[in-house]
């Protein structure tokens, strides 16, 4: 009994109400929160998935910003994408499209 009592002493002289009261109040600071811990790391998470799709947005807006000058001053280059996107053809010449399969 007497070994029980020494063992646990510490617990008597330095966990007090006020203590308790803190380590509580940071437990749901940290954990119980809405800004939590978890919740900070799944919002994380949210803001690198958008930035991502925003860069894949501004290439692809980029890359219709280059088609767009390159449309409006090469011939060449519009001759090209009409044939291509939409299977135009010249006179006496035959178009074959050949469709990958998945």
């Amino acid at each position: 009994m007497e070994n029980e009592k020494q063992k646990f002493s510490w617990v008597k002289r330095y966990v007090k109400l006020p203590f308790l009261c803190v380590v509580a109040y940071l437990a749901f600071i940290l954990f119980f929160n809405e800004n939590s811990i978890a919740r900070s790391f799944e919002l994380n998470q949210v803001i690198d998935s958008l930035e991502n799709e925003i860069k894949f947005y501004r290439d692809t807006t980029n890359y219709y910003i280059y088609l767009n000058d390159q449309l409006n001053s090469n011939p060449e280059a519009m001759e090209r994408v009409v044939r291509e996107k939409y299977h135009m053809n010249r006179e006496n010449e035959d178009v074959y499209v050949f469709e990958e399969e998945k």
